[in-house]
């Protein structure tokens, strides 16, 4: 087998992977796939890692896990460390308090290598939004994923080198792990695609691939003649599955991803002369790869910045945000990352430097983080010119009252009623939240109904009713709805809410009226062509049925009003009221044109008058429609923009009992 040496081509290859992944950042169409530079780094990582951990055994005939730990740490911990911190203080000046609120847990677990496991439990989309109000910390997702598994890497090599003189165990071995981690990505694809984008399980077959592949090219040599092709035919691939012109989901474009970058590996492994390697070998992409990882790690925060500061296309974006993080990484490899590698004081102390680094993390995330991000700075950059609204000034005198000094906006952020967990047949007292000697009412939907809990208790104290709940975030309240809790609600509504003896269901949810769920609520199972109106006609009346077998009459919430109207992902309002002067600045206008969901709530409501309603509570949210204040009285109304503090519509459950009352069913 060849000994291994250095390979400047796969240098150069690194640089292709970072570029792909800032370009995908920047919003560059052409390149909406780029995210699959990561799994080439996966791929890579494997490859190249393990090849140095056999390169060690080759030499002594042995593997130091303290030498290896020890590299990784003085390789990869400075960088992330001091990115982290820097960035932690540059949101001081450019983030308000409630958005640095919610980064503290972010730049924590980036520093202890978990933010991909923080991100599945904080069911943080990676794909949702754009640049501006995303975490500063977000890409750190997979620099956690390659650090667990350097941690389990030379463990089960070491168990694997017990094996080295039988090679066939362990490619049978190292193929397993890949299949059976392709197997759980392409099981959860379809039901969770959070957790099978973030999880390390899912997505250790990119990084196993890579030492397959290792293992293969000791036991194999693969002719040049083979391998220039190859190569050129995997670099290809990785720019095109990087593209759009392959228009698949996320957990198939990795897969593709990972194939194109074994293939590349092993033709530039192959034929090191070939007209590939020679490319990625020259001094510009070698060296824009030996800073790759600083790269990654500045782009992120650098491009949120840049958009913050500049409302400017994609393509501008990447003129700005590379360079800028091209220089910082250059500059801290240089005066930072590079001397702490090399520094041959540091070679005699090896589990020492490895308790020192975690030491670091440690500190910084418990002593640094937290102080620094919740110190108390009024961001230097501003509200954009807000929307005149002069026209409305003397209905809505409101409108230039400065914001009250003293809003507490982190609390307002964190002002979540506590839902409880939802019903069971196994369990029906769960879900009882307040017991009075009237009437059972039940209040079900998604978080939208969540927000109405604490109200909701109140309400039932003072008019003697019980209340129970059944919430699911991101659920609904129609059966059907949502593929990934059609089963979930269906069992709810047939077999629990009989037994609940329930005389009035409020069903409270987010409308998912826009286009954009058309292709989100899809589901193999449902009417062939059938629109996203049937859909919402069907499962409403399909739910309505079940609510009314049970015995129960329902009362449904029409689409309730966002800082974006009534479509989603509108301005952050506690971001708004921290930079703003006056309340004008952050109020919000009622849209003329109501979703269409409403028209089928009335529908629904018209054709079973007796035991079917439809309320719209919009008026509690702006008592002075057309117009909405942000604040009133010193509670503020919106805490995100799709969602209302716990706290407004308990002070406002007076009017929220009157509408409700008109229903005639109570």
């Amino acid at each position: 087998m060849p000994a291994w040496t250095y390979r400047p081509e796969l240098d150069g290859l690194r640089s292709v992977a970072v570029y792909l992944v800032v370009l995908f950042h920047c919003g560059v169409g052409p390149f909406d796939g780029g995210f699959i530079g990561v799994d080439l780094f996966f791929v890579l990582s494997g490859f190249l890692v393990s090849h140095v951990i056999w390169a060690e055994v080759d030499r002594s005939g042995s593997f130091r896990l303290g030498w290896f730990y020890a590299r990784r740490v003085r390789r990869l911990l400075p960088a992330a460390v001091l990115v982290i911190i820097v960035t932690a203080a540059v949101q001081l000046l450019v983030a308000s308090a409630p958005q640095r609120s919610g980064m503290v847990r972010d730049a924590q677990s980036a520093l202890v290598y978990l933010s991909n496991w923080h991100f599945i439990a904080d069911s943080r989309d990676y794909f949702a939004g754009d640049a501006v109000g995303a975490s500063p910390f977000l890409h750190f997702w997979s620099l956690s994923i390659e650090e667990q598994f350097y941690v389990v890497l030379p463990l089960a090599l070491l168990l694997l080198l017990r094996l080295r003189r039988h090679a066939v165990v362990v490619l049978l071995v190292l193929t397993a792990v890949v299949v059976g981690s392709v197997a759980l990505q392409v099981a959860y694809a379809g039901s969770d695609p959070t957790y099978a984008y973030y999880a390390t399980g899912t997505r250790v077959y990119q990084l196993a691939a890579g030492v397959l592949l290792a293992m293969v090219t000791r036991l194999v040599t693969f002719p040049a003649r083979v391998g220039w092709p190859l190569a050129v035919l995997g670099l290809a691939s990785v720019v095109v599955v990087g593209s759009a012109l392959v228009d698949v989901t996320p957990s198939t474009r990795g897969l593709l991803a990972t194939a194109a970058s074994v293939a590349v590996i092993a033709g530039l492994y192959a034929a090191p002369s070939g007209p590939a390697a020679r490319l990625l070998a020259l001094p510009v992409p070698r060296f824009l790869g030996q800073i790759s990882y600083g790269t990654y790690l500045w782009h992120w925060p650098v491009i949120l910045v840049v958009a913050q500061l500049f409302d400017v296309g994609s393509l501008v974006l990447v003129a700005l945000a590379a360079p800028v993080a091209t220089g910082l990484a250059a500059l801290s490899y240089e005066i930072f990352e590079r001397p702490v590698r090399k520094a041959p004081a540091l070679d005699r102390f090896r589990w020492p430097v490895v308790g020192a680094g975690l030491g670091v993390s440690v500190i910084a995330a418990v002593f640094v983080i937290p102080p620094l991000l919740q110190a108390t700075v009024r961001p230097v950059v501003g509200n954009p010119e807000p929307a005149d609204l002069s026209a409305l000034a003397e209905q809505a005198a409101w409108l230039e009252e400065p914001v009250p000094p003293d809003l507490d906006l982190v609390a307002a952020l964190d002002d979540v009623p506590e839902a409880g967990e939802p019903c069971t047949t196994d369990d029906l007292e769960a879900c009882v939240r307040v017991t009075g000697s009237g009437e059972r009412v039940l209040l079900v939907g998604d978080s939208q109904s969540a927000m109405f809990v604490t109200a909701f208790e109140s309400l039932a104290r003072e008019h003697d009713f019980t209340l129970l709940t059944n919430v699911v975030r991101g659920c609904g309240w129609q059966a059907g709805l949502v593929p990934r809790c059609a089963d979930e609600l269906t069992t709810f509504y047939r077999d629990v809410l009989p037994q609940l003896d329930v005389d009035t269901v409020v069903a409270v949810s987010l409308s998912r009226g826009e286009p954009v769920w058309q292709e989100r609520l899809a589901d193999p199972g449902r009417p062939a062509g059938e629109t996203l109106p049937q859909l919402h006609v069907r499962t409403a009346q399909e739910t309505a049925d079940l609510v009314h077998a049970a015995g129960a009459r329902l009362v449904t919430v029409k689409a309730l009003l966002g800082t974006n109207g009534y479509r989603r992902n509108g301005p952050d309002p506690l971001d708004c009221l921290a930079r703003a002067d006056r309340l004008g600045d952050c109020a919000v206008v009622t849209p003329l044109e109501k979703p269409f969901t409403d028209g089928i709530l009335d529908t629904l409501a018209a054709s079973s008058p007796d035991d079917t309603a439809a309320v719209d509570l919009n008026p509690v949210l702006c008592p002075d429609a057309p117009i909405c204040r942000p604040v009133i009285g010193d509670t503020v109304v919106w805490k995100d923009p799709d969602h209302v503090t716990g706290t407004f519509l308990d002070e406002q459950r007076e009017e929220l009992w009157a509408r409700l009352t008109e229903t005639g069913f109570w």
